[in-house]
């Protein structure tokens, strides 16, 4: 195999050939061949069409917080441990004005049915070393 080195061999030259100072006055006969329009150009955003959509969202903002509010805080049930806790820990109440203000129906409800045999009590009574406070009391 014969040793081809690219400096010694002689060069192939291309056929195409631009002419001298072509590419200096290119652009300008371009732009001469291009007919002249004068294009309408049309904004993607306009500044009225952006100020309306930004005061009506202002607008839906402000009437959705106070229904926000409303629907939020509109529940009015209490559990039964807040109410517990309220009774228990105000004095001015009383057994009597808490008797006074419940209906018959809510005094049935109240009632605890308690089917303890005697002998189970007289088992945990004699069990239990505190026997005199439950006598006392």
């Amino acid at each position: 195999m014969n040793n081809f080195e690219l400096n010694k061999e002689p060069k192939i030259e291309s056929g195409f050939k631009t002419p001298d100072h072509y590419f200096d006055t290119f652009s300008e006969k371009i732009m001469q061949q291009l007919p002249e329009r004068n294009h309408k150009v049309i904004p993607i955003f306009s500044k009225r069409k952006t100020w309306t959509i930004a005061i009506a969202a202002v607008f839906v903002i402000s009437l959705s917080i106070p229904i926000f509010n409303a629907l939020k805080t509109s529940s009015t049930e209490l559990d039964k441990g807040t109410i517990e806790n309220y009774l228990t820990n105000h004095a001015e109440i009383s057994d009597d004005d808490l008797v006074e203000l419940l209906d018959e129906e809510d005094i049935q409800k109240m009632k605890l049915n308690y089917n303890i045999e005697d002998k189970t009590i007289e088992d945990i009574l004699s069990t239990n070393s505190d026997l005199e406070e439950y006598i006392i009391n």
